[in-house]
């Protein structure tokens, strides 16, 4: 084996590696983006199940003031809370009486959007989860 040889099998191993080594990084940071992103979720899931839990009439309607929870990996996060009335079928007039137009008639249902960002209003979006509430389920 020459010289010349024994450095062009080096350079392919040093090639080799270097893609292993990338493989390696960019999982890493895949597996970080989907921790804190599972954390996100299980915020909003958390608020979203106490309002399950709440009476139909003490749900929030409106843009909520922003809160900022801190995760069990000790990240904070920013999270608000959007009730809005709307209609399972047809369109929402808020009246009085408040109802909706449509066929077959339906009533007024509340539904609630909690937003998760990564710490700030203007970070990146991590995750967003909806319900709706109709008054006959208290």
């Amino acid at each position: 084996m020459t010289l010349v040889e024994l450095l062009i099998a080096m350079f392919i191993m040093a090639v080799g590696i270097a893609a292993l080594i990338a493989g390696y990084s960019s999982g890493i940071l895949s597996i970080n983006r989907a921790h804190v992103a599972s954390t996100a979720a299980a915020l909003a899931d958390k608020q979203m199940e106490l309002y399950r839990q709440a009476a139909f009439t003490t749900l929030p309607v409106g843009l909520q003031s922003a809160t900022t929870p801190s995760g069990p990996d000790g990240r904070t996060y920013w999270m608000q809370v959007n009730g809005v009335w709307t209609c399972a079928i047809g369109t929402y007039s808020a009246g009085p009486p408040a109802g909706c137009s449509g066929t077959p008639a339906s009533r007024p249902i509340k539904l609630e959007t909690i937003t998760v960002r990564d710490g700030s209003a203007t970070a990146r979006l991590l995750f967003t989860e909806s319900a709706s509430f109709d008054s006959s389920t208290d």
